[in-house]
């Protein structure tokens, strides 16, 4: 009997996925292979006589139709979709032999043949399942790993054009324009503001009177000069030529009047110079870099800040010229701060600029490589579902094979082990009488009356008569000669002499090919005895 598992389908699920009719067939070709059936002929000493003449395939053959195989259904409902169909619920296993103990002893054997057969299939199938899930989850993982090693190559490759990042690409594109129009206003003050410090400056003299921090008059060249030069008189007036205080005062006089020859040159220059510059800026305003007007100012500016390079370097004097005028040193410092912003504008707006293009080609170049970040993804998560899949069955089959270790699952169980036949199945002695015994009365009636319907002679007066419609006159008798009775009495001895024959053959062909003679007379003798 075919038994279903103990524990219900709907939370243990088998592995084996054969039908057990599918199942009985594929174990009856395994149980009939010949090393099997090899085993069994020589464990029981079975076809001793036929195993001397013939074949091993004619043996193995002869006992294979011995072998039968019958299963049992009955009609189920199926608890997937509550149709109702046939199910195979048990299995008739037999075998046939013409002696009653060798046929209990090879059923018995085939029995435990068909038991073992079915629990070791359906563990070795519990087990290659688990084994080939277990694998395929290995190589998943392994495919996974390499996938992730080659989307993190990829990233890194493609840091900035990554999709995730255009979101943050778009947000400081913006930003980074803002900044730059910021910027843009930014470095406008700055040119208004250096414009108004430029104009004011040529407006102040570098040197002009100024007081120190004591609240005292500080005098320049000029005014010391001039100062000097109506002291002198006086001095003169008062004290002869050698005297020190005349001496240093005319030495200073001349050294003063040289220092102003060569500074007023060099002040005058500086003043045309601030004068250039300041009309420069306010063209700019006005037009572009290369309008005559401003092309023109440019190169005297050039001109003069060469002669003034080379009067410096030319100057015999070491004083330095150097501006003393508080409001002039205050404005020349707000004006190079100035320059100093704008200077700082252009270096951070050629950066800003440098950003804005290298997230501008990002953006380009992002649509080319999501494809390929997006292909890269799918095949991760498509690999990582497969795995979870792959590795929920792997349980579900190790689950199974524990089932099938511990014979918790569908089994064959024995519930009408072989015995020992008290009576043989076949042949039906009395039917094959009775048979003959219709068949020959049959045969015998048919036989003459197919004769007397085939034959056209005539036997008797009374066929003439029929024939005629007229008796005949006189009956002459057949006089047989001699050579005919000769061939009358040959036929009959040849006849009995092939009847005799035909026998001989029949019991023969009956000995070696159905039962020995001597088997049967035991039988014969049993069935007789039992009658």
């Amino acid at each position: 009997m075919i038994e279903e598992q103990e524990i219900p389908s709907e939370l243990v699920r088998s592995t084996v996925t054969t039908f057990a009719d599918q199942r009985i067939q594929i174990i009856s070709q395994r149980i009939m292979s010949r090393s099997n059936l090899v085993e069994i002929i020589k464990k029981y000493d079975l076809y001793a006589d036929d195993r001397k003449s013939k074949p091993e395939e004619v043996i193995l053959e002869k006992m294979r139709e011995r072998i039968k195989v019958e299963t049992i259904s009955a009609d189920v409902i199926d608890p997937r979709n509550g149709a109702p169909t046939k199910a195979t619920i048990a299995f008739v296993l037999a075998f046939d032999d013409h002696s009653p103990i060798l046929a209990q002893k090879v059923a018995n054997e085939l029995t435990s043949l068909f038991l073992k057969e079915n629990i070791k299939s359906r563990t070795e199938s519990a087990e290659n399942a688990a084994l080939f899930l277990g694998e395929e989850a290995r190589r998943l993982k392994v495919k996974i790993q390499e996938l992730q090693a080659k989307l993190a190559t990829f990233k890194e490759q493609n840091l900035q054009q990554l999709p995730e990042i255009n979101q943050l690409n778009q947000q400081e594109l913006t930003s980074l324009t803002n900044q730059l129009m910021s910027l843009d206003t930014q470095e406008r003050n700055a040119l208004d503001r250096r414009f108004y410090l430029e104009g004011q400056l040529a407006q102040i003299d570098p040197n002009a009177m100024a007081t120190n921090a004591a609240g005292n008059r500080v005098f320049d060249m000029k005014d010391r000069l001039k100062e000097l030069q109506s002291q002198y008189p006086s001095l003169l007036a008062r004290y002869s030529d050698n005297h020190p205080d005349v001496i240093k005062t005319k030495r200073e006089i001349e050294s003063l009047q040289k220092e102003i020859g060569s500074n007023t040159d060099l002040n005058k220059m500086n003043a045309e110079l601030t004068e250039n510059k300041a009309e420069l800026a306010v063209l700019l305003k006005q037009y572009s870099d290369k309008h005559p007007d401003v092309i023109k100012l440019q190169k005297q500016i050039s001109s003069l800040q060469q002669a003034l390079i080379e009067a410096s370097q030319n100057n015999y004097s070491n004083v330095a010229l150097e501006p003393d005028n508080p409001a002039y040193i205050t404005l020349r410092s707000q004006l190079d701060a100035a320059n100093s912003d704008i200077k700082s504008i252009e270096i951070t707006r050629g950066k800003i600029r440098n950003r804005i293009e290298e997230l501008r080609n990002n953006l380009m170049q992002s649509p080319l490589v999501e494809k390929d970040y997006m292909d890269l993804v799918q095949e991760l998560n498509n690999t990582n579902q497969r795995y979870q899949e792959v590795s929920v069955r792997e349980m579900e089959a190790q689950i199974s094979q524990q089932l099938e270790i511990e014979k918790k699952g569908e089994r064959f169980t024995l519930i009408d082990p072989p015995q020992e036949p008290l009576e043989p199945v076949s042949p039906n002695r009395m039917a094959i009488l009775f048979l003959g015994f219709v068949l020959a009365i049959g045969g015998g009636f048919g036989t003459v009356a197919l004769a007397e319907m085939m034959d056209a002679s005539i036997h008797s007066e009374k066929t003439i008569t029929n024939i005629l419609g007229v008796a005949p006159l006189a009956t002459i008798p057949y006089l047989e000669s001699r050579v005919e009775k000769q061939k009358y009495q040959t036929r009959r001895r040849t006849l009995m002499l092939g009847a005799l024959i035909t026998a001989l053959a029949a019991t023969l062909i009956f000995h070696f090919l159905f039962m020995p003679l001597d088997v049967f007379w035991y039988k014969l003798l049993r069935v007789a005895g039992g009658l």
